[in-house]
């Protein structure tokens, strides 16, 4: 968990201050920075860093940024934070959780990646153009979001407060439930013994294929195989392949995706009403 101090200048921000609760947290901040991190304070005293900024950065898990903030702002001591901004990552929770800060004053905002950080050294590499789900308390704390996007070399999308965990969802499915199928995919290949490094490298190249193909086409336009051409035949060999090493259990998944591919093909119009209804009878059979 981490804290992240800035003062904003006319001409954009400096990081003043890094706080955290962990010394291996701060040893790895001084490394990624380098040369950058000289004349940055890293301290475990939150306060300390507060009192000689005006941005404050909440880089913690989600359930504790209302706790993180309540503390800072209690420790400022300060009546009237006008000249504060508190900023959070999260991409669900609403600005609920910098309340204290809005009471006390200060602009809030919510700046939410829209990126997989499954290593922090390849996101570092590949932050530039990344998108930014953004939810702002007013025209201020938008300026500021705005230009600490464009610091990281992002882009922006405005996010309702009310809206967060619908639009935290999408990402979730899109980016975790991505890897949940593609684990589930490489176990098929592992029960018909395909090497592991083997099946990684067949799907994803796979996937990289569709991506380029949504990017292009949009996400239903790009949808192909046998459901896409109504090969219920190919289907029914699915399933008896799938009941070879598979438990009820296990080929669920793969049923419940069938099924909604086939609506997509359906209103593609690719499929005839009656395919689908096969597809089903194959499916839930």
């Amino acid at each position: 968990m981490g804290y992240f101090f800035a003062s904003r200048q006319s001409s954009g921000v400096d990081l003043k201050a890094i706080s955290s609760k962990s010394d291996s947290s701060l040893e790895r901040a001084k490394e990624v920075l380098g040369e950058k991190s000289k004349g940055i304070v890293f301290t475990k005293d939150n306060i300390k860093a507060a009192l000689s900024v005006n941005c404050v950065l909440i880089c913690t898990p989600d359930d504790i940024i209302e706790d993180v903030c309540e503390d800072i702002v209690r420790g400022i001591g300060k009546k009237d934070l006008n000249n504060y901004c508190f900023v959070h990552f999260s991409g669900s929770k609403s600005m609920r959780v910098l309340g204290s800060a809005k009471n006390a004053g200060a602009g809030i905002v919510s700046i939410h990646p829209i990126k997989s950080f499954a290593s922090v050294d390849e996101a570092i590499k590949t932050l530039k153009d990344t998108f930014y789900g953004v939810t702002c308390s007013n025209r201020r704390s938008g300026e500021i979001a705005g230009l600490l996007v464009k610091i990281l070399g992002g882009k922006t999308i405005e996010v309702a407060d009310d809206k967060k965990p619908l639009y935290h969802a999408a990402s979730c499915v899109a980016s975790n439930y991505l890897v949940a199928l593609l684990n589930y995919a490489a176990e098929i290949n592992k029960r018909i013994g395909m090497k592991q490094e083997d099946s990684i490298k067949v799907l994803a190249s796979l996937v990289e294929g569709t991506v380029k193909n949504i990017n292009k086409m949009g996400i239903k336009k790009s949808l192909t195989g046998p459901i896409a051409r109504g090969d219920t035949g190919t289907i029914e060999e699915h399933m008896k392949g799938f009941r070879k090493i598979f438990t009820e259990e296990e080929i669920r998944l793969y049923k419940l995706m069938g099924i909604e591919t086939g609506k997509i093909a359906y209103r593609n119009k690719w499929i005839k009403y009656r395919t689908l209804e096969k597809l089903k009878e194959i499916l839930e059979g």
